[in-house]
């Protein structure tokens, strides 16, 4: 599991938009809400679920070339103001 940590004073709402946004610039499809949802992009499956100051980040599947840190370092940049 991959663990980022969300800002405490971040607008979790507008936070979430904009990492959808980012998604689709990107060729990335990011659905559900604020709460939990899944994700694709490049062969990378995941599933999402927020706790806490957390999102929590499941990968289901991914192709093997792709280490795991990079997936998260990708994760990250769409979740960052």
């Amino acid at each position: 599991m991959i663990r980022i940590r969300v800002p405490k004073n971040q607008n979790r709402i507008a936070l979430f938009e904009l990492a959808k946004e980012r998604a689709r610039r990107a060729g990335a499809r990011l659905t559900g809400c604020v709460a939990s949802g899944d994700f694709s992009a490049s062969g990378v499956v995941g599933t999402y679920v927020t706790q806490g100051d957390f999102l929590n980040v499941t990968i289901e599947r991914k192709p093997a070339y792709i280490p795991e840190s990079v997936i998260k370092t990708k994760l990250e940049a769409f979740f960052k103001k």
